[in-house]
């Protein structure tokens, strides 16, 4: 009997080694496709706001002058 033979089935020592490798890492891809995709929203809508928003200071309150309020 050789060193080389085992109890244990070659294929099934193959998926238990496989199964202890570590994993992986992928790319965080989606993560930053919805990042930007947020960003590009938001930037839409405040340039929609700045654009329908009257500008600063055109709205005019009415002033009474004291010459008119004296009920003169």
């Amino acid at each position: 009997m050789s060193i080389r033979d085992s109890a244990i089935e070659p294929e099934a020592l193959a998926y238990a080694r496989g199964l202890l490798k570590p994993p992986v890492q992928r790319d965080a891809t989606w993560q930053t496709i919805g990042a930007a995709a947020l960003w590009a929203v938001s930037a839409l809508v405040l340039a929609f706001a700045m654009l329908t928003a009257p500008p600063p200071g055109s709205a005019t309150a009415p002033v009474k002058s004291p010459i008119e309020g004296s009920g003169g």
